[in-house]
Protein backbone atom coordinates (compact mmCIF):
# COMPACT_ATOMS: atom_id res chain seq x y z
CA UNK A 1 0.00 0.00 0.00
CA UNK A 2 1.75 3.16 -1.18
CA UNK A 3 -0.80 5.97 -1.23
CA UNK A 4 1.81 8.51 -2.32
CA UNK A 5 1.50 7.09 -5.84
CA UNK A 6 -2.07 8.43 -5.98
CA UNK A 7 -1.07 12.07 -5.45
CA UNK A 8 -2.50 13.19 -8.80
CA UNK A 9 -5.87 11.69 -7.87
CA UNK A 10 -5.72 13.26 -4.42
CA UNK A 11 -5.12 16.67 -5.98
CA UNK A 12 -8.66 16.61 -7.37
CA UNK A 13 -9.93 16.29 -3.80
CA UNK A 14 -7.50 18.79 -2.30
CA UNK A 15 -8.50 21.68 -4.54
CA UNK A 16 -12.07 22.03 -3.16
CA UNK A 17 -10.78 21.35 0.38
CA UNK A 18 -8.26 24.16 0.00
CA UNK A 19 -10.77 26.79 -1.16
CA UNK A 20 -11.98 27.77 2.37
CA UNK A 21 -8.37 28.44 3.40
CA UNK A 22 -7.34 30.57 0.43
CA UNK A 23 -7.19 33.68 2.60
CA UNK A 24 -4.68 32.14 4.99
CA UNK A 25 -0.90 32.28 4.75
CA UNK A 26 0.29 28.79 3.65
CA UNK A 27 3.08 28.94 6.23
CA UNK A 28 0.49 29.46 8.97
CA UNK A 29 -1.41 26.42 7.68
CA UNK A 30 1.84 24.42 8.02
CA UNK A 31 2.16 25.63 11.62
CA UNK A 32 -1.42 24.53 12.35
CA UNK A 33 -0.50 21.07 11.06
CA UNK A 34 2.42 20.96 13.51
CA UNK A 35 0.24 22.12 16.42
CA UNK A 36 -2.36 19.42 15.79
CA UNK A 37 0.42 16.83 15.41
CA UNK A 38 1.76 17.83 18.83
CA UNK A 39 -1.73 17.55 20.32
CA UNK A 40 -2.09 14.12 18.72
CA UNK A 41 1.04 12.83 20.42
CA UNK A 42 0.06 14.42 23.73
CA UNK A 43 -3.52 13.15 23.72
CA UNK A 44 -2.47 9.62 22.80
CA UNK A 45 0.20 9.58 25.49
CA UNK A 46 -2.32 10.43 28.22
CA UNK A 47 -4.76 7.84 26.89
CA UNK A 48 -8.34 7.33 28.00
CA UNK A 49 -10.90 9.41 26.14
CA UNK A 50 -8.10 11.71 25.01
CA UNK A 51 -6.88 8.83 22.85
CA UNK A 52 -10.07 9.12 20.82
CA UNK A 53 -9.52 12.86 20.57
CA UNK A 54 -6.06 12.16 19.13
CA UNK A 55 -7.80 10.51 16.18
CA UNK A 56 -9.48 13.80 15.28
CA UNK A 57 -6.41 15.97 15.88
CA UNK A 58 -4.41 13.65 13.62
CA UNK A 59 -7.02 14.07 10.89
CA UNK A 60 -6.77 17.86 11.24
CA UNK A 61 -2.97 17.70 11.15
CA UNK A 62 -3.10 15.59 7.99
CA UNK A 63 -5.64 17.94 6.40
CA UNK A 64 -3.56 21.07 7.03
CA UNK A 65 -0.41 19.28 5.88
CA UNK A 66 -2.13 18.30 2.64
CA UNK A 67 -3.49 21.73 1.77
CA UNK A 68 -0.66 24.12 2.74
CA UNK A 69 1.27 23.54 -0.46
CA UNK A 70 -1.91 23.39 -2.52
CA UNK A 71 -3.02 26.80 -1.23
CA UNK A 72 0.41 28.24 -2.04
CA UNK A 73 0.27 26.91 -5.60
CA UNK A 74 -3.31 28.01 -6.21
CA UNK A 75 -2.40 31.53 -5.07
CA UNK A 76 0.86 31.46 -7.07
CA UNK A 77 2.93 32.23 -3.99
CA UNK A 78 4.79 28.93 -3.68
CA UNK A 79 8.42 29.49 -2.72
CA UNK A 80 11.54 27.57 -1.78
CA UNK A 81 11.40 29.05 1.71
CA UNK A 82 7.85 27.82 2.11
CA UNK A 83 8.84 24.38 0.86
CA UNK A 84 11.73 24.29 3.33
CA UNK A 85 9.47 25.29 6.21
CA UNK A 86 6.91 22.68 5.21
CA UNK A 87 9.48 19.87 5.15
CA UNK A 88 11.01 20.87 8.48
CA UNK A 89 7.64 21.13 10.21
CA UNK A 90 6.57 17.80 8.67
CA UNK A 91 9.54 16.10 10.29
CA UNK A 92 8.80 17.67 13.65
CA UNK A 93 5.18 16.60 13.25
CA UNK A 94 6.27 13.02 12.58
CA UNK A 95 8.47 13.06 15.68
CA UNK A 96 5.82 14.53 17.98
CA UNK A 97 3.19 12.01 16.91
CA UNK A 98 5.59 9.09 17.16
CA UNK A 99 6.83 10.15 20.61
CA UNK A 100 3.26 10.12 21.86
CA UNK A 101 2.92 6.54 20.64
CA UNK A 102 6.34 5.40 21.84
CA UNK A 103 6.04 6.68 25.41
CA UNK A 104 2.42 5.64 25.85
CA UNK A 105 1.40 2.63 27.92
CA UNK A 106 0.87 0.62 24.74
CA UNK A 107 4.38 0.56 23.29
CA UNK A 108 7.98 -0.41 24.00
CA UNK A 109 10.59 2.31 23.78
CA UNK A 110 13.11 0.04 22.02
CA UNK A 111 10.60 -0.80 19.29
CA UNK A 112 9.53 2.83 19.08
CA UNK A 113 13.06 4.11 18.56
CA UNK A 114 13.53 1.76 15.60
CA UNK A 115 10.19 2.95 14.22
CA UNK A 116 11.24 6.60 14.50
CA UNK A 117 14.51 5.82 12.69
CA UNK A 118 12.55 4.12 9.90
CA UNK A 119 10.13 7.04 9.58
CA UNK A 120 12.83 9.72 9.52
CA UNK A 121 15.14 7.85 7.15
CA UNK A 122 12.27 7.19 4.75
CA UNK A 123 11.51 10.91 4.57
CA UNK A 124 15.18 11.87 4.36
CA UNK A 125 15.92 9.56 1.43
CA UNK A 126 12.84 10.86 -0.38
CA UNK A 127 13.98 14.49 -0.32
CA UNK A 128 17.68 13.68 -0.68
CA UNK A 129 16.95 12.38 -4.16
CA UNK A 130 15.41 15.75 -5.00
CA UNK A 131 18.39 17.58 -3.48
CA UNK A 132 20.70 15.69 -5.86
CA UNK A 133 18.81 16.96 -8.89
CA UNK A 134 16.45 14.01 -9.33
CA UNK A 135 12.72 13.78 -8.78
CA UNK A 136 11.33 13.37 -5.28
CA UNK A 137 11.53 9.65 -4.50
CA UNK A 138 8.21 8.14 -3.37
CA UNK A 139 9.19 4.50 -3.93
CA UNK A 140 9.04 1.81 -1.28
CA UNK A 141 6.38 0.05 0.74
CA UNK A 142 5.62 2.74 3.33
CA UNK A 143 5.10 6.38 2.39
CA UNK A 144 3.93 9.22 4.64
CA UNK A 145 0.34 9.00 3.43
CA UNK A 146 0.35 5.29 4.26
CA UNK A 147 1.63 6.02 7.76
CA UNK A 148 -1.08 8.59 8.42
CA UNK A 149 -3.86 6.24 7.32
CA UNK A 150 -2.45 3.37 9.38
CA UNK A 151 -2.08 5.59 12.45
CA UNK A 152 -5.70 6.69 12.20
CA UNK A 153 -6.85 3.08 11.93
CA UNK A 154 -4.67 1.81 14.76
CA UNK A 155 -5.58 4.65 17.11
CA UNK A 156 -9.19 3.49 16.88
CA UNK A 157 -8.21 -0.17 17.27
CA UNK A 158 -6.11 0.66 20.33
CA UNK A 159 -8.93 2.72 21.81
CA UNK A 160 -11.25 -0.28 21.75
CA UNK A 161 -8.64 -2.94 22.56
CA UNK A 162 -6.90 -1.86 25.77
CA UNK A 163 -5.39 -5.16 26.91
CA UNK A 164 -1.86 -6.32 26.12
CA UNK A 165 -0.02 -9.63 25.85
CA UNK A 166 3.67 -10.29 26.43
CA UNK A 167 5.31 -12.70 24.01
CA UNK A 168 8.98 -13.51 24.65
CA UNK A 169 9.56 -10.04 25.99
CA UNK A 170 7.66 -8.37 23.15
CA UNK A 171 4.60 -6.33 24.05
CA UNK A 172 1.67 -7.20 21.81
CA UNK A 173 -0.72 -4.27 21.48
CA UNK A 174 -2.17 -2.70 18.33
CA UNK A 175 0.12 0.32 18.59
CA UNK A 176 3.25 -1.71 19.30
CA UNK A 177 2.44 -3.93 16.30
CA UNK A 178 2.09 -0.75 14.24
CA UNK A 179 5.47 0.50 15.47
CA UNK A 180 7.05 -2.84 14.58
CA UNK A 181 5.67 -2.42 11.06
CA UNK A 182 6.98 1.14 10.87
CA UNK A 183 10.41 -0.08 12.00
CA UNK A 184 10.55 -2.86 9.42
CA UNK A 185 8.76 -1.25 6.47
CA UNK A 186 10.25 2.18 7.14
CA UNK A 187 13.84 0.98 7.07
CA UNK A 188 13.16 -1.27 4.07
CA UNK A 189 11.64 1.72 2.25
CA UNK A 190 14.68 3.84 3.13
CA UNK A 191 16.99 1.18 1.68
CA UNK A 192 14.85 0.92 -1.47
CA UNK A 193 14.93 4.68 -1.96
CA UNK A 194 18.69 4.74 -1.46
CA UNK A 195 19.06 2.00 -4.06
CA UNK A 196 16.83 3.76 -6.57
CA UNK A 197 18.58 7.10 -6.11
CA UNK A 198 22.03 5.53 -6.29
CA UNK A 199 21.16 3.82 -9.56
CA UNK A 200 19.57 6.94 -11.01
CA UNK A 201 22.75 8.92 -10.37
CA UNK A 202 24.63 6.60 -12.72
CA UNK A 203 28.29 7.56 -12.91
CA UNK A 204 27.77 11.00 -11.35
Amino acid sequence: MVLDSYRSTADKILVPLSKPFMGMNPNLISVFSLVFAGLTGLFFYFGGLLMLLSFFTLMLSALFDAIDGKVARLRNIASKKGDLLDHVLDRYSDILIMLGFVFSAFAQISVGMMAIIGVLMTSYLGVQSQALGLKRNYSGILGRADRLVLMLIFILIQFFIRYSVAFHGLLITPINVLLIWFALAGNITAIMRFRDTYRALGSS
